[in-house]
């Protein structure tokens, strides 16, 4: 039976139609079991073990747990072991391999091309020629060729780029060593957060032992006679108090464990021992003025000069862009041979496969001139430009930035200097009214709610001091970190210059 062209159609239509449905519906149904079946389904989670390995330590940690740790050994942990240096590092080795490939196309380019393959077409001819009416012409060719470019004018398209490449890697390099800083200083503020919660412990301790001692003499007053069962109760409390505030300072200290140990880069459940706040010695008084501290942030501070690199490299960008205006001239040259036969069928006479394997060759220049392009390269320099002013409002906040951060740490550290000889005062002070308190209480010639009043002004003198000894070294640390030089670490002189 014949099918008329209309009937056909009809038919080859109505088979699309009849299988579109399913191929659809197979692919919705491989579609539903990948995803959620509903939007208030949750998605069924297949085996990922092979991703959840990949987040596991695979290293074993370096900390010695019977060990007491102080700051430089922490420090040299952190260096090694903080994968921030490491990425910061692999940042730099990418700049520096970016230079290296900005530097190849300085050197000609040399390719080679092979095109291969068999081709048969039919040609028409006279009958007397052809007696079927066209000739048949079957090819089987290769032809390997060597193609050489070398650019050798571009008005500094490359040397713009490789500016700008170089430029980029200084900034890298800087930022690996202010990363170093970074870890280094957060080193230091958790260690000295870690040993001055340490040292709170044993003053909230020595707390609870002088409330104690407050309690018995109470105790003692009472079964000679000569206190009441209310003060007796008083003195309780305030030791209840003081075993309170001993348990709330312990809690913290395992966020200061916390802290230090994600500094480093170890997980949070590492124990680390840390030697006593006593071994680091308080920063000397501050000499100089904030306009030198200032200076010398702008001389050492690397991520202050990576922001006048990063200007650069725009800059750079910039002239890249404007020499997009102007041609390129490239000498270019080719070498190659034509590997293969070729016959003729359908005339008169066939003389069968015939080859030619003969070199072709050339040599020339090429110059290539974009003469309209709708306006790209205008909006790529305008790009470029817009850039470079952005970068160039950067390092000015960056710069602006960094002298408030100097001046805040400098006026701090001051401040905590003095406040550091007054909170020692203060101590002294609070523990002869202390001890004065508590011999004549014991001797009746004192009340005890002035024994109490005297037993905690001494352990808030204190917590004082402790706090203002914290303040300082925060605050030495901050302004060595603001200008640019590594805080001082245990060992080594403290004196901030």
């Amino acid at each position: 039976m014949h099918l008329t062209k209309r009937a056909l159609t009809w038919h080859f239509g109505l088979s699309v139609l009849l299988l579109a449905p399913a191929g659809t519906s197979r692919a919705a149904d491989r579609i539903e079991e990948e995803v959620s079946p509903a939007a208030s389904v949750p998605w069924r989670v297949p085996d990922l073990a092979a991703y959840t390995n990949a987040l596991r330590a695979a290293e074993a940690t370096p900390i010695d747990p019977q060990k007491r740790y102080d700051l430089t050994e922490l420090v040299d942990l952190a260096e090694q072991l903080n994968p921030e240096t490491r990425v910061a590092w692999e940042q730099a080795r990418q700049a520096a391999i970016a230079v290296g490939l900005v530097q190849s196309e300085y050197a000609p380019v040399l390719s080679l091309n092979a095109l291969g393959g068999y081709h048969s077409e039919a040609s028409p001819a006279p009958k007397d020629v052809a007696p079927s009416g066209f000739l048949r012409v079957d090819l089987e060719r290769a032809r390997p060729t060597l193609n050489l470019e070398w650019l050798l004018l571009d008005f500094g398209r490359r040397g713009s780029t490789l500016d700008a490449a170089r430029q980029r890697l200084l900034v890298a390099n800087l930022g690996f060593n202010r990363k170093h800083q970074e870890i280094v200083y957060r080193v230091r503020l958790a260690f000295v957060g870690l040993t001055n919660q340490k040292a709170k412990i044993a003053v909230a301790q020595s707390a609870v032992e002088s409330a104690r001692a407050v309690r018995e003499a109470a105790e003692s007053r009472l079964r000679n006679g000569l206190a009441t069962l209310p003060e007796v109760a008083l003195a309780r409390q305030q030791e209840a108090q003081a075993a309170f505030d001993l348990e709330d300072v312990q809690s913290r200290e395992r966020d200061a464990q916390v802290r230090l140990a994600d500094s480093i880069g170890l997980p949070p459940t590492t124990p680390i021992q840390v030697s006593d706040i006593s071994t680091l010695p308080a920063p000397a008084v501050l000499e100089g003025s904030i306009d030198s501290v200032i200076d010398r942030a702008f001389e050492q501070r690397p991520d202050l000069i990576a922001r006048v690199a990063a200007l650069r490299a725009k800059e750079a960008e910039v002239h890249q862009a404007r020499a997009a205006y102007y041609p390129t001239l490239s000498l270019v040259a080719d070498y190659g041979v034509g590997l293969g036969r070729v016959q003729v069928t359908g005339g008169n006479q066939e003389d069968g496969w015939l080859t030619a394997n003969e070199p072709g060759y050339g040599v020339g220049l090429l110059l290539r001139w974009n003469l309209f392009n709708g306006g790209a390269t205008r909006r790529r320099v305008e790009l470029a430009e817009s850039e470079r002013r952005a970068a160039e409002s950067e390092m000015t906040a960056a710069r602006d930035d960094a002298v408030r951060d100097v001046w805040t740490a400098y006026t701090n550290a001051k401040l905590a200097v003095r406040r550091l000889d007054t909170a020692a005062a203060l101590v002294e002070a609070s523990q002869k009214s202390y001890d004065a308190t508590l011999g004549s209480y014991q001797q009746g010639l004192e009340t005890l709610t002035n024994l109490l009043v005297a037993r905690r002004e001494l352990s808030q003198a204190r917590f004082v001091e402790l706090d203002t000894r914290l303040q300082l070294f925060d605050a030495s640390a901050a302004l060595a970190f603001s200008t640019g030089e590594a805080p001082p670490r245990a060992g080594s002189a403290a004196a901030v210059k």
